[in-house]
């Protein structure tokens, strides 16, 4: 009796997470895209999103960011993570630096993917790279 209780709880959890279409994007979103063309396209200027050491966002602030991040009208965003590349220095960190992220981004009817930058260790309000939106 316990476990076909539990299948059926189990059964109505699925049934209520359903997931949404995504609807036309309005204007007002684009303020959530960067107004630098390099951010997050260069080294220089990665997405800062934290989360590994104290005092900067959670751990799972990437996973948000990516998991909000859509093409300029509303397409889901393929994420890629292509592994740490790009050594650098900070002082304000405990071993004086660290390494960015790559990861390649794509979306149904993009031309081709890009790859962006992300450095897991600082945290900076992120907003989109240009050709993206963040909702």
């Amino acid at each position: 009796m316990f476990k076909y209780l539990l299948v059926l709880i189990f059964i109505g959890v699925l049934a209520s997470c359903s997931s949404t279409g995504k609807s036309p994007i309005s204007k007002g979103l684009v303020e959530s895209t960067s107004t630098d063309p390099e951010y997050g396209y260069t080294e220089n200027k990665p997405i800062e999103l934290g989360g590994f050491l104290l005092g900067t966002k959670y751990e799972g602030a990437h996973i948000e960011y990516f998991q909000s991040l859509m093409g300029p009208n509303g397409e889901t965003v393929k994420v890629k993570r292509l592994g740490s590349c790009c050594a650098f220095e900070d002082p304000s960190m405990p071993f004086g630096g660290g390494l960015l992220d790559r990861y390649e981004l794509s979306y149904k009817g993009q031309s081709k993917p890009v790859i962006i930058y992300v450095n897991l260790y600082k945290f900076n309000k992120p907003v989109a790279p240009q050709g993206f939106i963040l909702l």
